[in-house]
């Protein structure tokens, strides 16, 4: 005990205030920032110092128990505090053996344990840990997905280009479907009449699909009652005119009658010339308006028959346009399934026709045992963590149950995987 209180009145001299400057500045420089606020776990490394005490600055490791061994303290426990903390315990444990009442201690993080990454990784093995490290950053630091990388940018592209084809190709289907339905008079589509479609995208489609159906079907039926409405006004006309054409009829008639009666009245000698020539005249404009009453009566039947004949000829020219339709997207349908099939035996051929995603299995140690626990590549490490990646089957090209190779009509063919613990880059790395 004389040696600390020895040691704790050396800040006479100059030279001794130096040395202990010197030293805080080497301490706070190698003590990360982040020291501040992790919490501590066994295994890692704390190195300690006391102020104008160089006796007993040290490194400890963090035992299994979660303890530090610091004479003259004995064991102190430091798992699950904070660098700060765990200073401050040494500063009251100081104070309270009155080995020293004014200690300043200061504790700084040497090292965690680092993070150990393998399965299909480019470069497995231990990766220093960093604080708000995820499984994604520790793939990349690990150099990603190995071989696959210099053929992700070209499936990307692929992929996209699938993704575009299966859209539009599900379009000219829904086409299809809605011509047949139209054809055949149904009432809505189905799920049926619409192969390939899946999830959130099959009842879209379908919707899509019954509202074009129902629109095409009261559009039809709007231009019948079109057509029907034109054939009431032409009946209409039609009658009108054939009650003016009496009338005229007996207009003429009745003047025929009178120049007859004027005549016979001339030829006695009772009027002049003059007026027989006028109603000779008279006779002759009746006459004239008689004629185009009945060509105009002509013309409004030649229309009757045509509104008739498109009347008739209704259903069989949509028949013909529905068939036109469903003719042209079977044969579109024909060419996107094949560019479909093209798109996925080159990604099958990258090794990337799946869409599952990467499985990840995170091991940490819990209660002293290894436990796994399913983890995405967003999870977030702790020091110590083993990340075991693997690849889905679908990357080697095995065919899955919802490939969209599948849904097309020609599935990728199946590429033998390699067994991923052949070759040093393929072992599961360990702690």
């Amino acid at each position: 005990m004389g040696l600390f209180r020895q040691a704790a009145r050396r800040g006479s001299g100059l030279a001794a205030m130096l040395f202990a400057l010197l030293l805080l500045t080497a301490l706070l420089t190698a003590a990360p920032a982040r020291a501040q606020h992790h919490e501590i776990a066994a295994g890692e490394t704390l190195e300690i110092s006391v102020f104008r005490v160089p006796e007993l600055a040290r490194e400890v490791v963090v035992d299994i128990d979660g303890q530090i061994a610091f004479p003259p303290l004995g064991q102190i426990p430091a798992a699950g505090m904070t660098a700060p903390e765990i200073a401050a315990e040494i500063q009251q444990r100081l104070a309270g053996l009155e080995i020293m009442m004014d200690a300043q201690v200061t504790v700084g993080l040497r090292a965690v344990r680092p993070v150990v990454i393998g399965g299909d990784i480019a470069n497995p093995g231990a990766i220093p840990f960093e604080r708000g490290m995820t499984v994604r950053r520790a793939m990349a630091l690990a150099g990603g997905m190995g071989a696959l990388r210099p053929s992700m940018g070209m499936a990307t592209e692929l992929r996209a280009e699938q993704g575009s084809i299966a859209a539009e190709l599900a379009g000219r289907r829904a086409t299809l479907a809605r011509a047949r339905a139209e054809l055949a008079d149904a009432e809505d589509i189905s799920a049926q009449d619409v192969p390939g479609l899946q999830g959130s995208d099959q009842a879209a489609v379908l919707t899509l699909a019954n509202s074009l159906l129902d629109a095409a079907r009261v559009e039809s039926d709007a231009q019948k009652a079109f057509l029907v409405r034109d054939l009431d006004i032409i009946a209409d006309r039609i009658e009108r005119l054939g009650e003016q054409k009496e009338h005229q009829r007996e207009l003429v008639e009745q003047q025929a009658a009178e120049v007859e009666r004027y005549s016979d009245m001339q030829r006695r000698g009772l009027t002049p010339q003059t007026r027989v020539s006028e109603e000779y005249r008279t006779l002759n404009e009746l006459r004239s308006d008689l004629a185009e009453i009945e060509a105009y009566i002509t013309d409004v039947g030649r229309e009757r028959e045509s509104a008739m004949h498109e009347l008739a000829r209704h259903d069989d020219r949509r028949a013909a346009t529905l068939e036109a339709e469903a003719q042209t997207a079977l044969t579109e349908i024909g060419a996107l399934e094949a560019r479909l099939r093209g798109v996925t035996a080159q990604l099958t051929q990258l090794g990337l026709a799946g869409h599952d995603a990467v499985r990840v299995t995170l091991y940490r140690v819990t209660g002293g045992q290894e436990t796994p626990v399913s983890a995405t590549e967003s999870t977030l490490l702790q020091p110590g963590d083993l990340v075991e990646v693997e690849l889905p089957d679908s990357f080697y090209g095995v065919p899955q149950p919802a490939n969209i190779a599948s849904t097309a009509g020609s599935p990728a063919p199946a590429i033998p995987r390699a067994d991923p613990s052949a070759g040093s880059g393929q072992q599961r790395a360990t702690p």
